[in-house]
């Protein structure tokens, strides 16, 4: 289903076209400028942008300029009643795909929609494709990873809810991205949200969404993570941490495939699979009452576990591998492992998980560029340089993030690109500088 934002500055105009796309088996949205357009976009995507040429403030030209610089991917096209040569040229430079010029007929639209939609499946197909190059099962042979491929071969086609256990760091949100690609829903979005990083007084409102006037400062409806993801899959993350009254919200769209939003109480039902993940013992939580018994039995269709990374040395290597070949490619020259590397990889426990090991190969491929890879290069707690003597201690996870972190910041980059290495924003690492005594 197409998602299009029309912008017309005449109202009439607006619903005449909504209408049209609708019978046309388009999702659309109306805004009457191109400021209100460009805040549209930033609340949710769209496929496809139909402007008008001339309006109040900016222009359409100016306005696929703006949005083509923000969002690349948005295919966008002019319509005007004063159709000219020069009209289309100026479009087609500030990256428009087409130009419609006014009075248009059903089908000359109908056409259009056709165009693009073709267009936007061919370029989904190709991102299906990459996606597919890094797929979280590669190079892996371990027994406890062949086994999990097994199930989520047999699972990802299905409508079935999933669970994902496993420690933290141990690769969840990646095998939730490859269960969504081996699915009939791969071409449509995948919404992540992770429960912990959502303020729980904003979460349901982010979540299931809110109309306006719910609470001070609704000033517009907004549409929440549920609908985003309707024909797609909604991965929660961190499940645990849900409050009493999200889980309730939770089960019902389980059971009736509906929500609705904050402050009202129209339901919207909705197509959406759900995939669920958690590092803590629901079953425990279930019995002492903090998760529900209901829900638990909802979510957990099918379990699948993710065992740490301690649990299958055979994956260390050829993980290591891919992760370093992956942060070479932002940094520059790929680094190689020594066979002493390699020993000391293995010889490690990973409390951290696949994690730490991407981590770790981060560093790596920062200290070793262009060349083979040695122990020093690895941290201290792998290198065997941390203790004096004695029997190495392990660290916690929150040393080694710590470790991680200083060394980063020691290499002289900004704050910004910084946190682009850790896979973190900004906010967060200045929390966590904070926190280590460093800010």
């Amino acid at each position: 289903m197409l998602r299009v934002l029309v912008v017309d500055d005449d109202p009439g105009i607006v619903r005449t076209l909504m209408l049209g796309l609708k019978m046309m088996d388009c999702r659309p949205v109306g805004v009457d400028s191109a400021e209100a357009a460009l805040k549209s976009l930033e609340e949710k995507p769209a496929d496809m942008l139909l402007t008008d040429m001339r309006m109040e403030g900016l222009s359409g030209v100016e306005l696929v300029r703006d949005v083509r610089a923000r969002y690349p991917d948005v295919v966008c096209v002019v319509m005007t009643a004063f159709a000219s040569y020069e009209n289309a040229v100026s479009a087609i430079k500030a990256g428009a795909y087409d130009y419609l010029p006014k009075p248009f007929t059903t089908e000359e639209l109908e056409h259009l929609v056709r165009k693009v939609s073709t267009l936007v499946d061919l370029r989904r197909d190709n991102a299906r494709l990459r996606a597919g190059a890094g797929d979280w099962f590669d190079g892996l042979t371990s027994r406890k990873s062949l086994a999990l491929q097994t199930l989520v071969e047999r699972i990802a086609p299905s409508e079935a809810t999933v669970l994902l256990s496993g420690e933290t760091g141990s690769g969840k949100t990646e095998l939730a991205r490859a269960i969504h690609r081996r699915s009939s829903r791969a071409d449509r979005p995948l919404i992540e949200v992770t429960c912990t990083a959502i303020a729980e007084n904003l979460f349901e409102s982010e979540v299931f969404g809110h109309v306006r006037g719910a609470f001070t400062g609704a000033v517009r409806d907004r549409e929440g993570k549920f609908e985003l993801a309707d024909g797609g899959t909604l991965f929660l993350d961190e499940i645990g941490e849900l409050s009493a009254t999200a889980q309730a919200k939770l089960l019902r769209f389980l059971e009736d495939r509906v929500i609705e939003r904050v402050g009202d109480n129209k339901p919207i039902r909705l197509d959406v699979r759900v995939i669920a993940a958690t590092n803590r013992d629901l079953a425990a939580m279930m019995r002492d009452g903090s998760f529900r018994e209901d829900l638990y039995y909802r979510l957990n269709v099918f379990e699948c576990v993710v065992p740490p990374l301690r649990e299958r040395p055979e994956d260390i290597a050829p993980l290591a591998a891919k992760l370093l070949r992956a942060a070479a490619a932002r940094y520059g020259q790929a680094p190689t492992l020594s066979q002493a590397t390699v020993r000391a990889l293995l010889a490690y426990s990973w409390p951290g998980n696949v994690r730490e090991l991407r981590n770790v190969m981060e560093r790596v491929a920062l200290l070793a560029a262009g060349r083979e890879a040695t122990p020093a290069d690895l941290p201290p707690a792998l290198s065997g340089t941390g203790e004096p003597s004695g029997e190495k201690r392990i660290p916690t996870l929150r040393e080694v993030e710590a470790e991680h972190i200083r060394r980063v910041l020691a290499l002289g980059f900004s704050m910004e690109q910084a946190a682009e290495l850790l896979g973190i924003n900004t906010v967060t690492l200045w929390r966590k500088r904070k926190e280590l005594g460093d800010a």
